[in-house]
């Protein structure tokens, strides 16, 4: 009883940190929401100024808003489509496959996440203006079939893990390399796939650089037309901050909703990549 007292008082500041470190970080929220329902008329400030959830409505009518949102679900859909398998069968060939100067061509791979994307960003628009792919989603088609290295590393290390016996089993059936991968390897990486489904997902939700270099307005997905397009009454250069919070805390709900449903995948993918048996 002295013990299970004194686990109970020890454990007093850690949930104390916790709550304070959780409002920390959820108090920028709780402020996007607050002035998310204001008046137009008022300045952001920490106690809410009225209550108008026509706020959202304004949100999605004064700018083309499910135009810009269907073109973030077409890149949504390219890179979830290229990047989460091409990098699963990277990282399938690294783990299984032996091949002269594997861990060598590995660890270049592994080296360019030390890269911001940014650096890369540059040669890559001048190449693809060179071949005439600007203002179209080729760019996210080559980069999704190109993998991730981050990725290709969470693959890798997984399916490191798989014991050889089921690989030998399916060679002596008469599987192929892809049909082991296909049949065998990928149902057994369904933690690792949401894992990187999940990620893939909230880069490209949130990338808003990529597509006002590559593509122009009409192409633009909603978090880089809400970067460039300011909401305004009448066309007056007075910007309404408070439909452009409600169009910011729109834009978040799929990302909150994704990660709260998957946030048990990510932690099972992230660690049964560390796991090497």
């Amino acid at each position: 009883m002295n013990t299970q007292s004194q686990t109970q008082k020890g454990s007093v500041p850690l949930y104390a940190a916790l709550i304070l470190f959780s409002a920390v970080f959820l108090f920028p929220m709780y402020l996007a929401v607050v002035n998310a329902f204001s008046a137009w008329n008022t300045t952001p400030g920490l106690l809410p100024a009225g209550f108008h959830p026509e706020n959202f409505k304004y949100a999605v009518t004064m700018i083309d808003f499910w135009k810009f949102g269907r073109n973030s679900l077409i890149l949504l859909v390219i890179t979830l489509g290229t990047s989460t398998f091409t990098s699963g069968l990277v990282g399938y060939a690294f783990a299984r496959i032996a091949a002269p100067g594997r861990n060598a061509l590995f660890m270049i791979i592994l080296s360019t996440m030390m890269l911001p994307g940014i650096i890369t960003q540059i040669p890559q628009y001048i190449l693809f203006h060179k071949y005439g792919l600007l203002d179209t989603f080729w760019p996210w088609v080559f980069w999704g079939i190109g993998g991730n290295a981050f990725y290709i590393f969470l693959y890798r290390q997984f399916f490191a893990s798989v014991p050889k016996e089921l690989e030998e089993a399916a060679r002596i059936d008469g599987c192929s390399i892809l049909r082991t991968y296909w049949s065998i390897f990928l149902p057994m990486s369904l933690p690792v796939v949401a894992t990187v489904a999940i990620l893939n997902f909230q880069g490209s939700w949130g990338d808003f650089i990529g597509p006002f270099m590559f593509l122009k307005q009409d192409h633009y997905p909603l978090a880089t037309a809400l970067s460039t397009i300011s909401y305004t009454q009448n066309g007056s250069k007075l910007v309404l901050q408070s439909v452009t919070t409600a169009a910011a805390l729109l834009i978040l709900l799929p990302v909150l909703i994704i990660y709260f449903l998957g946030q048990r995948f990510i932690v099972e993918g992230i660690v049964t990549t560390g796991v090497k048996g």
